[in-house]
């Protein structure tokens, strides 16, 4: 009785210990991590459409968007240059050029 009893008790240590390693997969792999850092990214991404929302709406009002949706935007290497102006980024891979007004519709969709 004593073997089949430690036996029963081992195959349960094996069976729970399955259970944490698939509970720990679905957790990190496709459960609630992976799914918190998502919403996260397009909660910043909302932010950021509506920024720029805002921003080409204050342009209109104040009649500057006529002349600047022509400008080019241009980024590369770490900069973005618009206007004459030259800003650092982060992303020195990052690579755009086209209009502004164009670059506030890609932003919007």
């Amino acid at each position: 009785m004593k073997k089949a009893q430690g036996s029963l008790e081992y195959s349960a240590m094996v069976a729970l210990a399955l259970v944490i390693i698939l509970i720990t997969v679905f957790w990190f792999g496709e459960g609630v991590v992976p799914k918190a850092i998502k919403s996260t990214e397009q909660n910043q991404l909302l932010a950021y459409q509506d920024n720029v929302e805002t921003k080409v709406q204050y342009l209109k009002t104040s009649e500057k968007w006529d002349t600047l949706k022509t400008q080019i935007i241009s980024c590369s290497n770490g900069q973005c240059e618009f206007n004459g102006e030259t800003k650092e980024i982060d992303d020195s891979t990052f690579t755009y050029s086209d209009t502004l007004e164009n670059a506030s519709l890609n932003s919007s969709s």
